[in-house]
């Protein structure tokens, strides 16, 4: 229950704070996500041509590892948009 307090503060708290987290989760999705897909490819390459030989002198973690990042990745952009859906309610509560 305290996480979804601490969510609900950020989201919904002062409007600099959201927008602060917003830009900082922005900035951990752009990072967590490049270049992502061309990773995952060349990893798959990797263990498609040289089989069970890569998969164990790296590959396997090498994809968890990927994996993690794409997760990280998710998660910091459901954070920009509770931000953005936190920052537009507000902006609409303010017009009515």
């Amino acid at each position: 229950m305290t996480f979804l307090q601490l969510l609900y503060r950020l989201f919904h708290g002062p409007a600099w704070l959201a927008f602060l987290l917003m830009g900082l989760a922005a900035g951990g999705f752009a990072l967590c996500s490049f270049n992502l897909l061309y990773l995952f490819q060349a990893n798959y390459t990797l263990i498609a041509t040289y089989g069970a030989m890569a998969a164990f002198d790296g590959g396997i973690l090498q994809f968890i590892e990927l994996t993690a990042w794409g997760y990280l990745a998710l998660a910091c952009y459901v954070l920009f948009e509770g931000c953005l859906d936190g920052l537009l309610q507000r902006i609409h509560r303010a017009r009515e």
